[in-house]
């Protein structure tokens, strides 16, 4: 079935049990125009604060840090009346060694201010073992945390190993149409080196004692 059919008739969007089938979302950064184009440039010039850009596509840009490690750099979009912000995303792969699960996210409910917890719905396992060594991992954790003015962060597996994706709040680039303004929102000064300082022990960071266990 050709796509024009598709939009001609509502009822191909369902499947042969007649449950509507959802279309698929499109990215922040497809298609053409001056919102997107001009998203796309600040986009850029966001990834060039973190290292060299590798390679860019329609809808991320790739950079190396100066210690080598891979990140992609994209936006996530909000659409509001009148205006749409779109928030920075920042991923980096995690060793494939690296002791930190999937499913765990950042809370900024905890008593003492934001800290990493069991994602909804991410599946219980571990136990109290694994509850003592998120404790270690948010107490090695707090101090960069606690640093950077960050939306979400989220250690999640795509299938081809975890990433950390972490959300700041410098960094985003906001539309709106009354009045007409196209604005990047800058980074507090040193900023990227505080995110890239928390990439570092992300991928870096063991449990206390896996470290004694290697300990000479």
């Amino acid at each position: 079935m050709s796509t024009s059919s598709l939009r001609r008739d509502p009822s191909a969007l369902r499947s042969s049990n007649g449950r509507r089938i959802p279309r698929a979302k499109r990215h922040a950064l497809a298609g053409e125009g001056p919102i997107v184009n001009r998203a796309r440039a600040a986009l850029r010039h966001v990834a060039e604060q973190f290292g060299t850009i590798t390679e860019t596509d329609p809808t991320t840009v790739s950079v190396r840090t100066p210690d080598g490690i891979p990140l992609v750099l994209s936006y996530d979009p909000g659409n509001y009346v009148f205006s749409r912000v779109y928030n920075l995303t920042i991923t980096a792969p995690l060793p494939e060694d690296s002791p930190i699960p999937a499913g765990i996210s950042l809370s900024h409910r905890e008593r003492g201010g934001a800290r990493y917890v069991r994602s909804a719905g991410a599946p219980a396992s571990g136990g109290r073992a694994a509850s003592g060594r998120l404790a270690q991992l948010n107490e090695a954790l707090r101090d960069h945390v606690d640093g950077i003015d960050l939306l979400t962060s989220r250690v999640s597996d795509g299938g081809t190993g975890r990433s950390l994706t972490i959300t700041p709040m410098g960094g985003s680039y906001v539309w709106v149409l009354i009045p007409p303004v196209f604005k990047a929102t800058a980074f507090p000064a040193g900023e990227p080196q505080r995110i890239l300082s928390l990439i570092r022990e992300f991928r870096t960071w063991r449990p206390r004692e896996a470290a004694r266990s290697v300990t000479p």
